[in-house]
């Protein structure tokens, strides 16, 4: 065999792997799309004593999923939930739906959250002790937002939840609609702080 044509049998052979490669991530792709069984599973959680369920970690690219879990807590509906002051199970009524970051780079993945109206700005007003940039000591919450304020009790950022943007990766990133940014540290933040931000905010991947 000649040097030539064991040349163009090894760049025939890497073309047909590479072909490979891309017809199975088209199918896979596909298969992703049309998937009619749901892979995550639900479990509670709670913010104070508010319940709420979340999904296990999704891929950021599996929209199905997301688009599956959607349609089984369609917001408007109605479920039932363990009650604790009461025999019989409570019957609520779905809010919203939140989307959250979990994990880290480069295996990043979203979370999702169901929320009820029956617990719809119960949490407010609030205020949690935090350590952020830009001298955040605190933050405060109520129906119409959050605000980031430095010892002095002087509002240093502010955004009512309709533009909130936020990421929840190693620190929580907030983002208000003119650009302006704080990130607080998780080791001195309420867990509540997360929690309630990603409750009403809006998931902007700002971290990887």
């Amino acid at each position: 065999m000649s040097d030539d044509t064991g040349i163009l049998i090894f760049l025939a052979v890497g073309v047909l792997v590479v072909i490979g490669i891309v017809v199975f991530g088209v199918l896979s792709s596909r298969r992703k799309k049309k998937a009619t069984s749901r892979t995550f599973s639900v479990r509670s959680g709670r913010i104070g004593t508010q319940p709420f369920l979340e999904s296990s970690d999704l891929a950021l690219d599996d929209t199905r999923q997301e688009e599956l879990f959607r349609l089984t807590y369609e917001i408007g509906g109605s479920l039932q939930i363990p009650s604790d002051d009461e025999p019989d199970d409570r019957t609520v009524h779905i809010s919203r739906i939140g989307r959250s970051l979990r994990a880290g780079f480069p295996q990043a993945k979203i979370g999702l959250s169901v929320y009820f109206r029956e617990w719809e700005n119960s949490e407010f007003p609030a205020r949690f002790p935090v350590r952020g940039d830009h001298g955040t000591t605190a933050v405060t919450m109520d129906a119409a937002g959050v605000t980031a304020l430095d010892a002095n009790s002087s509002i240093v950022w502010t955004s009512p939840w309709s533009t909130l943007r936020f990421s929840n990766g190693p620190d929580l990133v907030l983002l208000d609609g003119a650009g302006k940014t704080v990130r607080l540290q998780p080791a001195d933040a309420q867990p509540e702080v997360e929690e309630i931000v990603i409750k009403y905010g809006t998931l902007q991947q700002m971290h990887f």
